[in-house]
């Protein structure tokens, strides 16, 4: 069938419609149904799914008391992580200021320090590129409709930067459920990849596509999501099956489409994941506003300069520029220390309570970056290489030519396989920047924010969702030899004894759930740079300490505390299996309109996991009464504003 949407652009002129104007074909639900209701893996929304409202203390830290935490691998016994002494961005544009007018041709060379050397509680100068006044009196509106109509060299108040994600989607709605709510405050837009069909060549329907056009599941959502539908020609098998080059594909494609669609501008921040992979909301949330971090990854870092001044190249132009190319096409230029931050995850399998590895972590993923407008352009670094003559270029201003593309940079020349052949940016390289162990991470010295994430590694629902995952991804060469009904059934054997789900059979690992006292405060976080420096220099281990740090390797998404009958089955495992999920108790009529706090306690005991206190249950049903009646009397306020208006 053929999907095709009008334009739909935000309130800033963002077209978040871009990829579905000129439409796409795709299958349809089953081969039969054309309804995203009917499809047999269909599955509700939580009734409570809505963007989680955080506290100004998160959502808004106090930059100068805050810090950030990154692996300490020289620790191996009291496993307190290094912390950055984070600030807000004006002071650092000051000081940047300052250190400039002393060191006018200076440069600090980040490479060739460790990061043991860069986590001091010092000012490590880092540029910016602004130069402008604080925009803090202008609205938003004003402010960021010019910021996407502004020219590619010119740089945004980094104040106000943005933060975007780019992810792939399969079929997982539960998962991009607790993805939206948990990141919308936090996150600008959201740049969705979804293949019409699978790594492995399979015709599959646009299931995000479709629910976000067809049915109100991401209405509270929409405003911030773009879609990326899109079809897979590449056909190359590179020794592993032909997903592997497809998914690398759709990684470096997801990156540079993204970038574009959202309008990136320099010093904007975006993250790259797999749907599964989640940050923690309070890591972005200091990232995005506070300064301080930024020379883990981008080093000295600097702006674009203007086209405007006739001495400004590009190499995309100047071929005479002796730039150079590594063997897989990628611009020797030295706009950074590291391609990107890798955040430090643990892996979980099936559950919260089933980890991979108890001891260490395994994967450091999702990956950071910050967005770079020399590179985007084709400009060469003053920092980094000798300064040009002074001279007047032999072409015009390449921001006036309609043929120029300004996020060049970001883009390969060739995207028709995965031998890397053509020039430019290598999108999945940002995620390989990290995909390494521990062992291997410290020997190359990489910057990787300790306990930052959650890999949620087949947290579905049912067995028939978690065969549609193995059979969609690029881990399916694994399995293809069995027939449907074998693989269930292996796959239900796996997960009952702890199993990997693909290739050998190692054994997960038990491991323990730490949910909030208290469903009103939630979780007890400090950050604040004098608790970490305290306990670093002290190499505190007491009880407390310790308690607290236990706190952090085990915590869940608010989204999934917050809603514990909606998303049972990632606490506790026999839901989905042998115990039965909400909408499996509750009649389908009711799926949209059920009130959790109406239900009788026995029916709450059922569909609950025991792991919640007697007092997280009491508070958590007062709240979910009260959020009710207050939404019950902002309906009743608006109707009678309707009614007076009319």
């Amino acid at each position: 069938m053929f999907i095709q949407s009008n334009s739909r652009k935000d309130k800033y002129g963002v077209e978040l419609n871009k990829f579905l104007i000129d439409g796409i074909y795709c299958s349809k639900y089953d081969n039969v149904g054309n309804k995203v209701e009917k499809w047999k893996l269909y599955t509700p929304p939580c009734p409570y799914l809505r963007p989680v409202h955080y506290p100004d203390s998160i959502i808004n830290p106090v930059c100068e008391d805050s810090s950030l935490q990154f692996i300490n691998y020289d620790d191996n016994n009291t496993s307190i992580p290094y912390s950055v002494h984070l600030d807000n961005i004006s002071n650092r544009l000051k000081k940047w200021d300052e250190w400039e007018k002393e060191n006018k041709e200076g440069s600090v060379y980040y490479s060739d320090l460790k990061v043991s050397e860069l986590v001091k509680d010092k000012y490590y100068p880092f540029d910016y590129g602004y130069k402008g006044e604080d925009t803090s009196n202008i609205g938003d509106v004003e402010y960021y409709n010019n910021v996407i109509n502004s020219r590619m060299d010119e740089v945004p108040d980094p104040r106000r930067r943005r933060l975007f994600s780019f992810i792939l989607f399969n079929s997982e709605y539960e998962l991009l459920d607790l993805y939206l709510a948990e990141y919308y405050e936090i996150v600008d837009y959201f740049f969705i990849y979804e293949a019409n069909t699978t790594f492995n060549g399979d015709p599959k329907p646009l299931y995000f596509t479709r629910a976000l056009l067809e049915t109100d599941r991401y209405d509270k959502f929409k405003d911030k999501l773009i879609p990326y539908p899109v079809k897979i020609i590449i056909d190359e098998d590179n020794g592993r099956g032909k997903a592997f080059p497809r998914e690398h594909l759709a990684r470096r494609t997801v990156i540079s489409e993204g970038l574009k669609a959202v309008h990136a501008r320099h010093g904007d921040l975006f993250f790259h994941a797999d749907l599964d992979e989640f940050a923690k909301p309070h890591v972005l949330a200091r990232m995005k506003k506070c300064g301080g971090w930024e020379h883990l990854q981008a080093g000295i870092g600097g702006g674009p300069k203007s086209f405007k001044d006739e001495s400004v190249e590009t190499y995309f132009i100047n071929k005479n520029m002796n730039v150079t190319n590594r063997k897989n096409g990628e611009y020797i230029m030295d706009y950074e220390r590291h391609k990107s931050i890798g955040l430090e995850s643990q892996y979980l399998a099936y559950s919260f309570n089933i980890v991979e590895k108890s001891d260490i972590r395994t994967n450091f993923h999702p990956n950071l970056a910050i967005f770079d407008a020399r590179r985007s352009l084709g400009q060469v670094s003053e920092r980094k290489n000798r300064k040009p003559k002074e001279k007047r270029r032999e072409y015009t201003d390449p921001l006036l030519n309609p043929n120029f593309d300004p996020y060049q940079g970001y883009m390969y020349t060739d995207n028709t396989n995965d031998l890397h052949i053509g020039k430019g940016y290598l999108g999945e390289f940002l995620r390989f920047e990290t995909s390494s162990n521990t062992l291997k991470l410290k020997e190359q010295d990489k910057p990787v924010i300790w306990e930052s994430a959650w890999h949620l590694s087949s947290f579905l629902p049912s067995i028939e969702h978690i065969y549609n995952k193995v059979t969609s991804y690029s881990h399916f060469n694994e399995f293809k030899i069995k027939e449907e009904m074998e693989l269930k059934q292996d796959i239900i054997n796996r997960i009952k004894s702890y199993k990997y789900l693909y290739g050998d059979e190692v054994k997960y690992k038990d491991t323990i759930i730490i949910v909030p006292d208290s469903y009103k405060q939630g979780y007890p976080y400090d950050f604040s740079f004098k608790y970490w420096d305290e306990i670093f220099k002290k190499k505190d281990t007491s009880k407390e300490v310790q308690d607290y740090l236990q706190m952090l390797h085990h915590e869940i998404p608010n989204q999934v505390w917050k809603n514990p009958i909606c998303y049972s089955y990632m606490v506790d495992r026999d839901f989905g299996l042998t115990k039965d999920l909400w909408w499996q108790v509750i009649p389908k009529k009711l799926w949209k309109t059920v009130r959790f706090e109406k239900l009788d306690s026995e029916t709450i005991d059922k569909l609950m996991p025991s792991i919640y206190s007697d007092l997280f249950k009491k508070e958590m049903l007062e709240e979910m009464a009260k959020e009710n009646y207050d939404s019950n009397k902002e309906s009743e306020k608006n109707k009678i504003n309707d009614y007076k208006n009319n």
